[in-house]
């Protein structure tokens, strides 16, 4: 791998949550790869960018901010790396589809939808 190496100090209690993250957590094949993610996840979260994000999000009626665990962050972060999703939005997006726009929820919507327009249509005599 290119890049500089640095020592970073840990106390033991450190070590045994980091190894046993890791031993958990197979898409952290190791410590370095871990820090990694975790100095660049908690960077990329404090620098002022943001601010203008939530700028722009708020003129749109269907956004939603929200704080996501740090693990999920950078499993996400991860696949974004990997080429799996374009952006951050598209890896919540698609998670929420599969949660929420199950196929038995898309028939119940669909059946909803078609018995109001069944009782909302008034027949008038002349």
């Amino acid at each position: 791998m290119d890049g500089e190496r640095i020592s970073l100090r840990l106390e033991q209690e450190d070590l045994v949550i980091l190894d046993d993250f890791i031993a958990n957590h197979p898409e952290f094949p190791n410590r370095s790869h871990l820090t990694r993610l975790a100095i660049r996840a908690f960077i990329e979260q404090n620098e002022a960018p943001r601010q203008t994000e939530t700028a722009e999000r708020s003129s749109k009626k269907n956004v939603v901010q929200i704080e996501v665990p740090a693990l999920a962050y950078l499993t996400i972060e991860d696949f974004i790396r990997a080429g799996v999703y374009n952006s951050m939005e598209d890896a919540v997006v698609e998670c929420l589809r599969e949660k929420f726009i199950t196929e038995e929820t898309r028939a119940k919507i669909l059946h909803q939808q078609a018995e109001s327009i069944r009782t909302t249509v008034e027949v008038l005599d002349r």
